[in-house]
């Protein structure tokens, strides 16, 4: 074998080189070839270019550890007056290599999941060793066009919200704050009233996706009844607070529908309120 060919394979800087650019290359082909010209990416592709990522990722670190074993060896040795302060200055690091362990060891949370991390909200659409990546969602179960970088160290720090229920079907919960100069059973009996009206057509879908999702959960969640609960405010308001199970891409709009209803009705006792107290005056004279 010419000394040329030897000289380049004892040389590992260069082998090393080889090596990571052939797995950068092969992870690049093969993540092509999983999004096959898709504009929007399924869940089930997410997955497979997040595990792909991972492997390269774990395949470049043996190869590298393996390569420079000896000299890592002796590096090691010789930095062990130095180790307290490595640990200090890659404490973030460590802690999301953990992060990435525990999320990784429970299981709660895959891409494709809605998750609810601290103070944000959103589908998980990329994951690695260091962070997460999601696609913001709002207070109104809406995409926003956002994402967030989180790193992985969150997930020891912050409770973490598994909102995949929310996905299909949502309680849905708002409040409606009117004076107290109308019979306030009368109106609760029109707002219940309305929402059967609303929720006749998916009253049947969301018992059966309720009962399939108490069923994976295997938790005690709330049958998918609406209610109307009554309080007042300390300025005299009466406050109905509802709540309605009702599909998460129609809550807002039901929300809307169910207020206008209300305050029509409103609208009308008070005009007739006020035209009997115009009436009474008038016979008073």
């Amino acid at each position: 074998m010419p000394d040329y060919i030897n000289d380049i394979l004892n040389n590992k800087l260069l082998i090393t080189l080889a090596i990571v650019l052939s797995l950068l290359g092969l992870k690049f082909v093969v993540v092509r070839l999983i999004k096959h010209k898709s504009e929007i990416l399924s869940d089930q592709q997410r997955r497979w270019i997040y595990h792909i990522k991972n492997i390269t990722l774990v395949l470049i670190l043996f190869a590298v550890i393996f390569i420079w074993w000896p000299e890592l060896r002796q590096f090691a040795l010789s930095i062990a007056a130095v180790a307290v302060a490595f640990v200090i200055a890659s404490k973030e690091l460590i802690l999301c290599i953990s992060g990435t362990v525990l999320r990784t060891t429970t299981g709660d949370t895959s891409i494709g999941d809605w998750v609810e991390i601290g103070e944000m909200r959103g589908e998980i659409i990329d994951q690695n060793i260091l962070s997460t990546v999601l696609q913001e969602v709002s207070q109104n179960y809406d995409y926003t066009g956002k994402t967030i970088t989180l790193p992985n160290s969150l997930f020891l720090a912050q409770p973490i919200r598994n909102l995949n229920f929310m996905r299909r079907f949502v309680f849905h919960s708002f409040d409606i704050v009117t004076d107290a100069h109308i019979n306030t059973f009368e109106a609760k009996a029109l707002i219940l009233e309305n929402i059967a009206q609303y929720s006749a057509e998916f009253t049947d879908l969301g018992t059966r996706y309720h009962s399939f999702i108490v069923q994976r959960s295997g938790m005690n969640i709330p049958p998918p009844n609406s209610s109307v609960r009554i309080s007042t405010s300390n300025l005299g308001k009466n406050i109905f607070n509802v709540t309605l199970f009702c599909p998460t891409q129609q809550a807002v709009n039901l929300e809307q529908q169910i207020t206008e209803d209300f305050l029509h009705f409103f609208y009308d006792k008070k005009k007739a309120l006020k035209q009997m107290s115009i009436e009474d005056k008038s016979n008073e004279e």
